[in-house]
């Protein structure tokens, strides 16, 4: 009985053991994964907000006036321009670089109305007459050196690229045509 006594012993324990295995509790499951959506809430119809004006893209009146401070010191000392900017000195040329941030404000879309930017001043092809128009190499120069303040200023490719087509608007406007070669 000794051998009967030990098989009973054994299936005793392997029925307890099945039994107890079987009233456990299953292991718990894995929380089920929930995806996050950043715009979750949000409207899908909704259009995306308007692109900034140039004007915004520039850093508005402040940025756009470091341009033209450092795009006016660099005219004064190219030697194709200091004839022109010579007589600039003082409160005159602080009004000639107001001007011109005001112009470079309206021209960048920004608000032209209150303190921000309300260009008062006279036009280029105005200011410059038909006697003292840009010849092109003077007009390469202040490109160069507008490129030169926007580099200073950590102005971005696409701004420094608007800004320079809004510029050159004006081109005919402010250099002397080429003469006719016959």
């Amino acid at each position: 009985m000794r051998a009967s006594s030990v098989y009973a012993v054994i299936l005793v324990s392997a029925g307890l053991a099945v039994f107890a295995c079987a009233s456990k509790p299953p292991p718990p499951k894995e929380p089920a994964h929930t995806e996050t959506v950043a715009d979750a809430g949000e409207d899908a119809d909704a259009e995306p907000p308007p692109p900034k004006s140039l004007y915004e893209r520039l850093g508005k009146q402040d940025g756009i006036t470091k341009v033209v401070d450092v795009l006016v010191k660099n005219l004064q000392a190219d030697p194709k321009f200091k004839g022109r900017m010579a007589t600039l000195k003082g409160a005159k040329l602080d009004k000639f670089k107001k001007d011109l941030a005001d112009q470079v404000c309206v021209e960048s879309g920004g608000p032209d109305a209150g303190a921000d930017c309300k260009y008062e001043g006279r036009f280029m092809k105005e200011l410059l007459g038909p006697k003292n128009k840009l010849k092109e190499e003077e007009w390469n120069a202040m490109l160069l050196e507008l490129r030169n303040s926007f580099e200073e200023n950590k102005i971005e490719e696409a701004e420094q690229a608007d800004l320079t087509a809004e510029i050159s608007k004006f081109r005919d406007d402010v250099v002397q045509a080429a003469p006719v070669k016959k």
